[in-house]
């Protein structure tokens, strides 16, 4: 399934940060758009490869990324985009409910690990770190 969607949330100005979402489930889009709120841009993927594709075509100011992804795993699109020169920079908070791999979130280049489920106060502090 490739989905991907580019919303903006009421309020939102184009100088506002884009955050890409990346998880397979929409609910949890949904969820990290409420919770992060109307001060940013963001553009939505389904899958691995969809979100490498947007992350190339929109270059995103950050990446919330869920390991456990169709076509792609997360863990694979994290070692793309931290090798690619263009958004190698670009931040990314990994989000996901396999605790177990946070020590290969970190190797691959993670520069936040969220765990599911996850407390709306631990997102956004952690984005609003990195964003800063």
């Amino acid at each position: 399934m490739m989905e991907a969607a580019d919303r903006r949330t009421p309020g939102a100005t184009p100088s506002e940060p884009t955050i890409l979402v990346c998880d397979d489930e929409p609910s949890l889009r949904e969820l990290v758009r409420a919770i992060l709120g109307p001060s940013y841009r963001f553009v939505e993927a389904a899958d691995g490869r969809a979100a490498l594709a947007l992350a190339h075509d929109v270059e995103p100011d950050l990446v919330v990324l869920d390991l456990m992804l169709p076509m792609m795993s997360g863990i694979a699109v994290l070692e793309e985009l931290r090798n690619d020169d263009r958004v190698a920079g670009v931040p990314v908070i990994v989000m996901t409910a396999w605790s177990h791999a946070e020590a290969s979130a970190w190797t691959a280049g993670a520069d936040r690990f969220v765990s599911k489920p996850f407390h709306p106060d631990e997102l956004t502090a952690a984005v609003e770190e990195l964003l800063a």
